[in-house]
């Protein structure tokens, strides 16, 4: 995978129905997450993933990883039309 900047475009749209369902899967794992329903394995990997795109939800806490998901979510959202402009972080409930 290429490395990108932090406030780089992607180089090609995407179609609606990939980041509906997209949106869709992220908000089912940010609530299995919250719901304990998530091996710590599965949990590690997902913070590596996030981590390594710079992304955030590094640390330990299980409302970090579950914050930088939601996060992505919303951003997302964003390139979906459902905001005019970028989100900002909405923190999530403890």
């Amino acid at each position: 995978m290429t490395s990108y900047g932090p406030d780089a475009l992607a180089a090609h749209l995407c179609r609606a129905r990939d980041l509906a369902a997209l949106i869709g899967l992220l908000a089912v794992l940010e609530g299995e997450i919250a719901a304990g329903e998530v091996s710590d394995h599965l949990a590690d990997r997902l913070r590596d993933r996030l981590g390594r795109a710079g992304l955030g939800g590094t640390g330990r806490a299980e409302r970090e990883l579950r914050q930088a998901i939601s996060d992505l979510n919303h951003r997302l959202r964003y390139a979906l039309g459902e905001y005019h402009q970028p989100p900002e972080s909405l923190p999530v409930p403890e």
